[in-house]
């Protein structure tokens, strides 16, 4: 969350807020395995998503819904991984994992629970 990125910046010391500051230092941190850079993804509800990967700042808008198909944000959070996770595996690009992520919340929020149309929209790169 946005509250929560702003609060861990705080703990470390850090005077920002900006959130894509926040994603790129947190990017930055050594990781156990070095093989690949850290990524860093932070959804922003009705902001654009931004992702922090190799020494870059992405930013990727979302696509606004009108209020009446705002159903239930519950699971839009866990959508997005999986949807983000279905293109990582695939070895797709940072912007597909995004898209494909965005398109998983996008879907979700539009029905009650954690429930998705019986036939799927999203179309493959």
């Amino acid at each position: 969350t946005i509250v929560g990125s702003v609060t861990f910046a705080e703990t470390e010391g850090w005077e920002t807020k900006d959130i894509a500051e926040i994603a790129m230092k947190i990017s930055k941190f050594p990781k156990e395995n070095g093989a690949r850079g850290r990524t860093v993804v932070f959804t922003q509800g009705t902001e654009p998503t931004i992702v922090a990967s190799e020494g870059k700042i992405l930013q990727f808008p979302i696509t606004p819904l009108k209020p009446e198909q705002l159903v239930d944000t519950n699971a839009a959070g866990d959508a997005f991984v999986g949807g983000y996770l279905s293109q990582l595996v695939l070895g797709k690009s940072i912007r597909e994992c995004a898209r494909a992520g965005m398109h998983s919340a996008h879907l979700i929020i539009q029905h009650s629970g954690c429930t998705f149309p019986k036939k799927p929209s999203f179309i493959w790169a």
